[in-house]
């Protein structure tokens, strides 16, 4: 039965001596020798039925055929290079975790948190990269894990949801005694602060509580959550925000929960990974203390808060969830 494509060896040696325009040299590249490379270029050409190159004495040119062929191949080659060089890599960082995080997020809700992670994982490194949304077809990223803000609908990479679906209406107790709220449709008259990444959030609480308002998406706009926290603090208006962002300005009472109850989003957290990358230990362990963290510390209204795990849990051994330690008031 004839082969359906060329071996890899066929397709480096051309690729190199394509790259030098020399056998020799594509020779020396690969550690073969130059007859290696120029037995592995008449094998192709033979399996194509077209030349390569044209072969004079001032060395080699490519033909029309040739150059056609090596820019078809060359990103197929490169994305199996790359590709072996990210599985390589996690093998070689087994004990380590790159770590791209939503900045708030980590700032406010992962980081308070850590300890505990770290006291049961002394082995596990995670470094912190910086943050970008992700594009899990691409095979080039600088992180093996993310937590990523959105609907969860990643479908190249694992990714499993992990809180910020609860969202609280806040503003500062001196907005709220400048601009009294007695009811959802007060809101209409507050200045709504906006995420400008996240521009159809105010409009799917409107349509969802209390139908449509065309100036939903009207209000100064910021592109971070931690600046609209500040904002709100600073009585520039009404936030709607994850409840998992605000559980300290609530309990400081910094921020005030305008009707003391939660309105679903149907946006969240989620723990993301390239599905290539999501069998390393020391992403798996970050997921299973993700999990004890946000569904037994009690940070959304359908988590057993303060509950211990139904199976021996290291977490809870080592102290309980965050929320165990510090708890918030019963009005967050």
């Amino acid at each position: 039965m004839r082969r359906r494509c060329p071996t890899l060896s066929e397709l480096n040696a051309f690729s190199a001596a394509a790259r030098h325009l020399s056998f020799s040299k594509a020779g020396k590249e690969l550690f073969v020798t130059q007859s290696a490379i120029s037995r592995h270029i008449a094998t192709l050409e033979s399996y194509l039925g077209h030349a390569l190159f044209i072969r004079g004495t001032n060395g080699l040119q490519l033909t029309r055929m040739g150059a056609t062929y090596l820019s078809l191949i060359r990103p197929a080659l490169h994305t199996l290079e790359s590709a072996t060089s990210q599985v390589m890599a996690t093998q070689q960082s087994a004990k380590s975790l790159n770590v791209s995080a939503a900045p708030t997020f980590a700032a406010q809700w992962l980081f308070p948190r850590l300890k505990t992670f770290r006291e049961v994982n002394p082995d596990i490194s995670i470094n912190f990269v910086r943050y970008s949304v992700a594009d899990y077809k691409s095979t080039e990223l600088d992180f093996d894990a993310s937590i990523q803000y959105g609907y969860g609908d990643w479908h190249d990479g694992d990714a499993k949801y992990l809180t910020g679906r609860e969202t609280r209406l806040v503003c500062s107790k001196e907005y709220l005694e400048q601009h009294p709220i007695s009811s959802l449709e007060d809101i209409k008259q507050c200045t709504l602060l906006q995420h400008i990444e996240i521009p159809l959030s105010w409009e799917y609480w409107f349509s969802t509580y209390l139908g449509d308002y065309d100036r939903a998406r009207f209000g100064p706009g910021f592109n971070l959550f931690s600046m609209i926290i500040q904002a709100a603090s600073s009585g520039f208006g009404v936030a709607l925000m994850p409840h998992c962002l605000i559980e300290k300005e609530l309990a400081t009472g910094q921020l005030v929960d305008i009707f003391n109850r939660s309105f679903e989003s149907p946006l969240g957290y989620y723990l993301c990974a390239p599905n290539w990358r999501s069998n390393m230990e020391s992403y798996d362990r970050l997921s299973q203390w993700l999990a004890h963290e946000c569904f037994h510390g009690g940070n959304e209204s359908n988590s057993p808060a303060g509950k211990a795990c139904t199976t021996d849990c290291p977490y809870c051994a080592a102290g309980g969830g965050h929320f165990a330690q510090h708890p918030v008031p019963d009005s967050a």
